[in-house]
């Protein structure tokens, strides 16, 4: 957040953009994350988790007393009337039509540890709307480059596009999970999806490292003071990403212009 700001806003003094971002992910946060502030056992006063509850304890009472199968979703919603919930108080019965697709729904949470996935549902769905919302801005970072073409510091670029692969996979992670049917699916689920992960988060270590070790540079130090001092006399570093992007996929009399001027020309 503080890159997109530093990026739309660079005459902003520093402070005044790290109160922007602060004041922008906390509005954020507070938005998608108040029911949990709030109340620190909002997820078990979820909806589904109350309706959940009420056919479980529907099918231990039965199989208390008899050695009954599993009932299917129609003998089950026969049985069980599932309750409006609405701020953890009920406020009325579902009608028959919605009755039996609630019941459908919930009916593979009822066997061994998959309640658990009904259970952190609200938690992951937050998780997403906080990612996309960095994803909106990544892409505002993204098209103010494209559209106004500044000259910003080595490797931020390649940081920002981590960042969205990394919040991209993020989505991708919760969003398996809140689909997932089963908990031991979950599991095996995520643990092979985590190697994408944790191969992005190298990636982005390695360019902070590489900007650490440009910035402390003698060529570095003086280009990153040029830039703050006055950006609009510098024009963009180029680096051996860029170089192989180039020399791999694009012809360079093409794009002999200010986004790739090679720093190192007299």
């Amino acid at each position: 957040m503080y890159l997109v700001i530093d990026s739309l806003f660079c005459d902003l003094k520093t402070h005044l953009k790290y109160l922007g971002t602060f004041v922008i992910v906390l509005l954020f946060f507070v938005y998608y994350f108040h029911p949990f502030l709030s109340d620190p056992l909002y997820l078990y006063s979820t909806e589904e988790i109350q309706q959940w509850k009420t056919l479980n304890a529907h099918i231990n009472s039965n199989q208390a007393t008899s050695a009954v199968e599993l009932p299917t979703a129609v003998e089950l919603a026969s049985e069980v009337r599932l309750q409006s919930w609405r701020n953890g108080v009920a406020v009325g019965d579902l009608y028959p039509e919605e009755n039996i697709r609630r019941v459908e729904d919930l009916m593979p949470y009822l066997a061994g540890e998959n309640w658990q996935v009904l259970f952190y549902k609200p938690l992951y769905l937050s998780i997403i709307y906080m990612n996309v919302m960095l994803i909106g801005f990544i892409v505002l970072f993204f098209g103010y480059q494209y559209k106004k073409d500044p000259p910003q510091g080595a490797y931020i670029d390649k940081i920002m596009f981590m960042f969205l692969l990394l919040c991209s996979m993020e989505i991708v992670h919760n969003w398996g999970f809140i689909k997932s049917l089963e908990w031991n699916a979950y599991t095996q689920m995520i643990s092979v999806g985590q190697y994408i992960t944790i191969f992005i988060e190298l990636l982005l270590a390695l360019f902070f490292g590489l900007r650490l070790r440009f910035i402390t540079s003698v060529q570095g130090e003086f280009y990153e003071s040029e830039l703050a001092a006055h950006p609009q006399q510098v024009t963009r570093w180029r680096d051996w990403v860029d170089n192989v992007i180039l020399s791999q996929f694009f012809n360079f009399k093409i794009f002999n212009g200010r986004l790739f001027q090679d720093p190192s020309a007299k």
